[in-house]
């Protein structure tokens, strides 16, 4: 038995010390074996994908720290509230939602936080590149992709409408609740009748899903989206903002890409273990 106790002990403390044997030095940034192999199976990727991608980051945290970057929590607080407002409502409503589906709060005002490092990473590095976008690419993008622009012509939803707004977020949980508060109202949109925002949000949702809470004359609304028929082609002056953003977005991802890169390109990178 002690034999045995000796063998899984010595056994313990070869794997602690493979998982978090270093792999990789980048800039005096180590990467272990134990984070390539998270890395990996957090992205159904291969380990030697899952490697340059964490040196590629080790290369981005080297740069925040270089430029001197950082976030502080009022404009984490600040990020927040214009997520919630353009779901139609407030930074508790939104903890609530994302609680609803499972997500843990802190870990969203987490990924938050990074999102804005990214961005100011970004916009210190793209400082002086102008963003060579303009009306052709547009339309360009809009007809070789017009199948990206369809709708359903026809929404089925039950509008839930009332003056409590905890009252709805209970019926969120469970349709199945019937309040006195809560009236409900079961309607078949069509595109030519829907404001482009509320059309665009519901061909957004899911079939069986809500939406967020929007106020409507002196009561709180909610749809439950119950099915969605036919298709329309929206118009490119609709999509125009949506193209511009995507086509902004990945102009701005090639040239990080490409920055870094090239500093990948000049910067010493250690590999201290073949990864297998």
């Amino acid at each position: 038995m002690k034999t045995l106790l000796i063998c899984l002990c010595a056994a313990i403390a070869l794997w602690a010390q493979t998982i978090n044997a270093v792999c990789a030095v980048v800039l005096d940034k180590a990467i272990t074996l134990y984070e390539v192999e998270n890395a990996a199976k957090a992205g159904g990727i291969g380990k030697e994908e899952a490697l340059n991608r964490l040196i590629d980051l080790r290369l981005r945290e080297a740069k925040i720290d270089e430029l001197g970057l950082s976030v502080d929590e009022d404009e984490i607080d600040l990020r927040l509230e214009q997520i919630a407002k353009r779901s139609n409502m407030n930074v508790k409503g939104l903890r609530e939602a994302l609680s609803a589906r499972g997500v843990n709060y802190q870990e969203y005002r987490e990924n938050v936080k990074k999102a804005i490092l990214n961005e100011k990473l970004s916009s210190a590095v793209l400082s002086s590149e102008a963003i060579p976008i303009g009306e052709e690419e547009v339309e360009r993008y809009y007809n070789q992709n017009r199948a990206k622009f369809t709708a359903p012509s026809e929404i089925a939803v039950i509008q839930y409408a009332s003056r409590n707004e905890r009252s709805l977020r209970a019926v969120m949980q469970n349709p199945m609740l019937n309040l006195p508060d809560v009236t409900q109202m079961a309607q078949t949109l069509s595109a030519q009748e829907l404001n482009p925002v509320l059309y665009a949000t519901l061909s957004a949702t899911d079939i069986g899903r809500f939406t967020a809470i929007f106020p409507a004359g002196d009561r709180l609304v909610t749809l439950l989206v119950r099915s969605k028929k036919g298709s329309v082609q929206r118009s490119l002056q609709d999509v125009r903002l949506e193209i511009y953003e995507e086509l902004r977005r990945e102009y701005e991802e090639r040239s990080i890409a490409n920055y870094f890169a090239k500093e990948r390109a000049r910067t010493e990178v250690v590999i201290l273990r073949e990864i297998k």
